[in-house]
């Protein structure tokens, strides 16, 4: 089997562009959405294609990172089963990285000095930070958090590109903090598990909170997210109309997935929220764009 035939199947377990290609595309628009001038295509495409490429990074320093826990206790993913290698995937976010940095520098110092941020942090991510083994242990959270911190990083850059400064106006922290709400949902749905798929290696959240626990965490980030996109709507402009309905019917639709997960635990009704999370996402972020027209 060739390399791009084995990475396709990587790519839809460990790396899913079917969700990923438009969660990326609907965040870069919205981003662009909330300035108050026009952000030209071409800033928008390298936007997009940096964050991607950046994103997949992330994904392949988690892979090297995690080897041995995987190998342990996910022996049936990727990399442990030997479908791809962790070089493999070293040389494709080579090629990635190469298209990151040529945006980073072409956008002038702003996007430059972002752009090497995000490299200099994404080193001690792999590493770890240099963290103990028991610090991991007894922090699951804080450990988590740090490594969330790139994807806010990634953000800051996305506006960089747009702006061509640091500063931030009142929407566009507002926005940001909408952006990290969603970063902390997608994180949080894609580490709960019910009891009969729940692994022994402690890296999920509810191993650490409970199936339940988990799920009304979750519930609680959404609930904040709606809150934060409907102020970030408000202060564009207050007139709300028909996107406070359609807000709403999405969270209802959520929260239908939600409930229904809380009762079945089956693979139907993971899949739905799932979904249900993901279209939540993205349509928020159109929602934005369409607003600001």
């Amino acid at each position: 089997m060739n390399l791009l035939r084995r990475f396709y199947i990587y790519q839809d377990e460990r790396f899913p562009l079917k969700y990923l290609a438009f969660t990326t595309f609907a965040v870069v628009i919205s981003s662009a959405a909330i300035l108050s001038f026009d952000v030209s295509i071409t800033k928008i495409l390298a936007s997009y294609f940096s964050g991607l490429f950046f994103i997949f990074h992330i994904r392949v320093i988690d892979e090297s990172r995690d080897y041995k826990h995987d190998v342990k206790y996910h022996p049936k993913r990727p990399i442990p089963r030997g479908l791809i290698t962790i070089k493999e995937l070293m040389i494709l976010d080579l090629f990635g990285l190469a298209i990151f940095l040529f945006i980073s520098f072409y956008y002038g110092l702003e996007s430059s000095i972002y752009g090497s941020i995000l490299m200099i942090f994404s080193f001690f991510a792999w590493k770890d930070f240099f963290l103990t083994e028991e610090f991991k242990k007894n922090h699951f959270y804080i450990y988590n958090s740090i490594h969330m911190i790139q994807m806010v990083l990634l953000q800051l850059f996305v506006y960089v590109i747009f702006t061509n400064q640091f500063t931030l106006n009142k929407v566009m922290i507002i926005h940001l903090l909408f952006v990290i709400f969603n970063t902390i949902i997608l994180e949080f749905i894609r580490k709960i598990k019910t009891d009969k798929e729940e692994s022994k290696g402690k890296d999920t959240y509810s191993w650490h909170l409970g199936y339940k626990k988990s799920l009304y965490i979750f519930y609680a980030f959404n609930i904040l997210n709606v809150i934060t996109f409907i102020w970030m709507l408000h202060s564009l402009s207050p007139d709300l109309g028909w996107y406070g309905v359609i807000t709403l019917t999405l969270f209802g639709i959520l929260s239908i997935g939600l409930f229904s997960h809380l009762k079945n635990k089956n693979k139907k009704s993971e899949l739905f929220l799932m979904v249900a999370t993901i279209s939540n996402y993205i349509c928020l972020n159109l929602l934005v764009y369409f607003y600001s027209l």
